[in-house]
């Protein structure tokens, strides 16, 4: 096992992106084991253990014309060192790209896979969070219908996410979140997807419910310049502070989306081109090998965009 230290050290160093504390999307959470949560338009992963944020990475997902699906997933395969048969349409963007037309990359620095494919949902799908040789590349709108991570981050993951965990994608471009004070925050971000936001008619019925319940009232001015620009920073409606005050401790999403109707989050994607399965081991699960070799376990032949 990968050590449970080490990765929390990883985890403290990867929750510090743009703003020190991330905004985590309205999502039903299990309570127990860990589950993992996408929310696309945040280009931000979640990890949750037994119910509670554990951490949170930067991540880059599909691209306009190949993107993410939404919806509820598992963790299916974990596939080390894997090999990439690069998709017949990858194929042809290369070949339009004037690059050199590749069928099938092996493991290695060069392979857009990185070191590991944790495959969620049906193999047909072609979904995964997988590593990449482009650092850089993360995050952003980018991938093929792939999450993608930083590879020195995928990998310990990979080795703490049993088979069989919820993985949840999501779609919500607006946020809102309760500091460790009780103050309200609210995150607005682009709708990168171009995705009707449904949401917004039940955000008002939301603030002013929790005005009403808190008896505290709300900067309305604020609420307008936050969806104005889309920045994504998490702007406080209640605090008499200035609206660039930062959280007290950690933001915990207060539920508003998750009971919406299915198009409030939700949206018709074509899905990716299918994962070969392994040839001849099976996917790994939670006895994995020592961190010291971590390169060492199944090479699983992997058809995945990147």
């Amino acid at each position: 096992m990968f050590p449970a230290r080490l990765f929390a050290i990883c985890l403290v160093f990867t929750s510090l992106g743009a703003y020190a504390t991330p905004m985590p999307p309205d999502v039903a959470i299990s309570p127990t084991g860990m589950h993992i949560v996408i929310n696309l338009p945040q280009t931000r992963l979640f990890v949750y253990e037994d119910g509670v944020l554990s951490g949170d990475f930067p991540v880059a997902v599909g691209k306009m014309l190949t993107r993410t699906p939404v919806g509820e997933y598992t963790v299916t395969g974990i596939y080390r060192n894997p090999a990439w048969h690069v998709p017949k349409s990858i194929q042809e963007e290369q070949r339009r790209a004037g690059k050199p037309v590749q069928t099938v990359v092996p493991p290695g620095p060069d392979n857009p896979l990185g070191p590991v494919f944790i495959r969620f949902g049906e193999a047909r799908l072609g979904l995964g969070i997988h590593g990449t040789n482009a650092p850089s590349s993360v995050p952003g709108f980018r991938s093929h219908g792939c999450v993608r991570m930083k590879s020195d981050q995928v990998l310990p993951l990979s080795y703490r996410v049993p088979l069989g965990t919820p993985v949840t994608v999501t779609y919500q471009t607006v946020l809102l979140g309760e500091d460790a004070k009780g103050e309200l925050w609210l995150s607005a971000l682009r709708d990168r997807y171009q995705h009707k936001d449904d949401a917004l008619p039940k955000l008002a019925d939301t603030l002013l419910s929790w005005q009403q319940e808190k008896q505290t009232p709300l900067f309305g001015k604020r609420v307008d310049s936050a969806l104005k620009a889309r920045s994504g920073k998490p702007v406080c409606l209640s605090c008499q502070a200035p609206a660039d005050a930062r959280p007290a401790g950690t933001l915990t999403a207060v539920q508003w989306l998750r009971n919406a109707a299915p198009a409030a989050q939700e949206f018709t994607a074509e899905p990716a081109e299918p994962v070969m399965e392994p040839q001849s081991e099976a996917p790994l699960n939670t006895a994995v090998p020592s961190p010291e070799a971590p390169h060492s376990a199944t090479r699983a032949a992997t058809r995945q965009p990147a």
